[in-house]
């Protein structure tokens, strides 16, 4: 029984009390102190008339209650992600495989079937009013948006309120069903939710063919960033493949969309990664697309993992600055000098202590070509690369030893350590900074002595890709070699990319934004040749420069870096660095990044960083120009063609995942099945209808005229007890 127009429980005891107070009252009064049984009784009969005007206005009621059936609801998740379109069977993708499926299967032609709710789901879930609106194709496949769908309602029990929340109306949700090959981003079973309520029945149908399928990738392609005109490069291609028995692999490479070179490789070679080597010449200038495309002999469901590209910028061969000094003269500095001179890509400035006369004025020293030792910082950094012949780095001045540091930190500069003996030779130097350069570490007396042994040079892995020297370059001439210090060893960080018998003979590190690389060889002169430009030491010391010379003067005061993001992958972070010519960071810039069409300011975060994120970038190779300027005035540019890795996507491996799925449906305790061996009348699995009580109407307990009646014959009563002992 429900009150249903109740007032309160509080008004209805105050107006209770205060007329219970004031009947007492009445009662009390002089008129009535000689009748008291007759005052009693109209005190009760006047209380009642109160009592009974109060349930009128509360007007008792029950509610009255209807039992009806309603359908219950199965919700049905179909896959649209990317590998959903893949198409195997008579010419149907896997998404058309499962609408079909589910149509035949789970469509049930009995009266009394469940009523199904479509979903979709790629990277995100979906609601869907029919079959015919899912969304394709997403880039990736997010289950834990539909396992969280399926497991954030509740089932109640038929005869209880339903959840308002609840978006399927009156019927309950008994069931879910999820059409998908299993190419899931997160293939962690224990990390999925599990559904909290075991009556709803889970069944997971996976589509895709049983039998492994060929299918033949490009894993990586790789080249350099930038090369000068009228040289050539490397390409390096990996290929590998799955379940291909037999037949032959073709690799294609093209530039800008022409045939360049093919190679074919034999299936059984692909079994695990196989690298490919293509020469490309650089013959026009600009930014040019390096494209590998395999194909097979079989024929593949899965084409999209058979390209990849990136991009090559080819520039003016600028020249580098070089400043070779030395403060001894030898036949190994004379042709270190002509192979430098004899570089097309290198403006030399060289300086000789040993034979310069003091007496010789400037303008004799200029026109001869001497060049002295900067002073400072500012001299050392008009050059992109500093060669130190021997020479007594002790006796460098203090603000020398800080300028030089200064340039291989804080400018990127590259610095070359050639070989003297006694206080002519790197060990020993006692400079702190000085020796924080070096990258090898002298043992005591090391430098005092000349190697007695000789053994033919040698590339390591390191110095292969260095592509300082080649292996040709090796065997084309005799390379038999001493190193010229004995007994020293690379430092931890530093890399050693030449060596006689295990000893180094160049090592390299990074230290701060540039380079530092000792040549630890004697009788340098020897591997020069007049008549082939410069023989072994032209090529040595052509590809040492470009080695270390690796930020010029334009892009010293500017770095800039790209990072494809993690989460949206789609969406490439820039940071740029900017400095002055002093080599401060710049904290009020103008800095402005160019991305194809796309050209934004980058925003300042913190001391010479700037960032900036552009999204919409799905090409693996992109190109992006920083130029920075402050108060009008042009600080730097740098440009750099990055070639960013493609993110792991569901097509590089479009297989069904029979086994992640059947763990995913035992973790939500359902059922699965493979779309080929799907029963018939599957609808009946879950249960179609559920009996709900709803609320019709309320119903008075009693008719409010009887009770009118009741109230009349209180007050009739209590009139005629007055009248009859004389109160009216």
């Amino acid at each position: 029984m429900l009150f249903f127009d109740y007032p309160g429980h509080l008004i209805a005891i105050v107006l209770l009390v205060l007329f219970a107070v004031g009947i007492v009252f009445a009662y009390l009064s002089r008129r009535l102190a000689g009748a008291k049984l007759w005052a009693l009784l109209l005190a009760l009969l006047q209380y009642s008339a109160i009592v009974i005007l109060l349930l009128i206005l509360w007007n008792p009621s029950t509610p009255k209650m209807n039992e009806q059936t309603v359908r219950n609801s199965v919700m049905v998740f179909f896959d649209t992600s990317q590998s959903m379109s893949v198409i195997e069977d008579q010419q149907t993708d896997r998404l058309d495989k499962a609408i079909t499926i589910f149509r035949e299967k789970f469509l049930s032609s009995r009266d009394e079937s469940p009523e199904y709710k479509f979903f979709g789901f790629s990277g995100e879930c979906y609601n869907a009013d029919s079959i015919g609106s899912l969304r394709k194709w997403g880039q990736r496949t997010n289950l834990h948006n539909a396992i969280a769908r399926i497991s954030k309602y509740k089932i109640l029990d038929g005869d209880s309120a339903l959840d308002g929340n609840n978006q399927f109306g009156t019927g309950r949700p008994v069931g879910a069903v999820i059409f998908t090959d299993g190419q899931a981003e997160d293939k962690n079973v224990n990390a999925y939710l599990s559904s909290y309520d075991k009556d709803l029945q889970v069944v997971i149908v996976g589509i895709g063919q049983k039998d492994p399928q060929s299918d033949i990738m490009i894993k990586s392609i790789k080249t350099p960033l930038q090369v000068g005109i009228n040289t050539s490069y490397k390409v390096q291609v990996a290929v590998t493949a799955k379940h291909l028995q037999a037949g032959t692999v073709v690799v294609e490479l093209l530039k800008d969309g022409y045939f360049i070179d093919s190679k074919e490789v034999p299936a059984d070679l692909l079994t695990n990664e196989t690298i490919i080597n293509f020469i490309v010449g650089a013959d026009e200038l600009g930014r040019h697309i390096i494209s590998a495309r395999a194909s097979g002999t079989v024929e593949e469901v899965n084409t999209t993992n058979n390209v990849r590209q990136r991009i090559v910028e080819v520039i003016e061969s600028t020249k580098l600055k070089v400043l070779f000094y030395s403060q001894v003269a030898n036949f190994n500095i004379g042709k270190v000098r002509q192979a430098l001179a004899a570089d097309k890509k290198i403006d030399l400035d060289f300086g000789l202590d040993a034979i310069v006369s003091p007496d010789l004025s400037k303008k004799s020293l200029s026109a001869c070509g001497h060049v002295k030792l900067p002073k400072d910082a500012q001299g050392f950094y008009k050059y992109d690369i500093i060669v130190l012949g021997p020479c007594v780095l002790d006796n460098l001045t203090a603000e020398q030893a800080d300028g030089l540091y200064s340039f291989v930190i804080d400018r990127g500069g590259g610095l070359i350590l050639l070989p003297g003996n006694g206080k002519y030779g790197i060990a020993s130097c006692e400079k702190k900074k000085l020796v924080t350069l070096i990258p090898a570490i002298f043992e005591q007396g090391s430098g005092d002595t000349v190697s007695s042994f000789s053994g033919q040079l040698e590339l390591t892995l390191e110095g292969t890709g260095s592509n300082i020297l080649t292996e040709a370059d090796l065997q084309a001439q005799d390379t038999s070699c001493s190193p010229y210090y004995n007994n020293i060893s690379r430092k931890p960080a530093a890399t050693t990319l030449l060596q006689v018998s295990k000893s180094p003979v160049l090592c390299a590190h990074r230290v701060g934004r540039g380079k530092v690389c000792i040549v630890n060889a004697s009788r340098l002169n020897q591997w020069y040749r007049q008549n082939t430009k410069g023989g072994l030491l032209g090529k040595f010391m052509a590809g040492l420069t470009t080695y270390i010379g690796t930020v010029s003067n334009l892009e010293a005061t500017v770095e800039i870096f790209a990072e494809r993001k993690t989460v949206n992958p789609d969406t490439v972070q820039f940071e740029a660095y900017v400095r002055d010519s002093y080599f401060a960071d710049v904290a009020d810039a103008t800095v402005l990044l160019t991305v194809g069409e796309n050209v934004v300011r980058m925003e300042h975060d913190t001391d010479g960083r700037y960032i900036a994120q552009i999204s919409q970038i799905t090409d693996e190779a992109i190109t992006a120009t920083v130029q920075a300027q402050r108060n009008e005035v042009f600080l730097g540019e740098k440009t750099i063609a990055a070639n960013l890795p493609l993110p792991l996507t569901e097509m590089d491996n479009i297989e069904l995942d029979k086994k992640f799925l059947k763990a995913l449906a035992k973790r939500l305790d359902g059922e699965y099945f493979d779309g080929d061996d799907v029963a018939e009348d599957m609808s009946s699995m879950f249960n179609a209808t559920t009996q709900v009580n709803s609320l019709t109407n309320m119903i008075s307990v009693w008719p409010k005229w009887s009770i009118l009646l009741a109230l009349c014959l209180v007050l009739t009563i209590g009139w005629s007890i007055r009248r009859a002992i004389g109160l009216v």
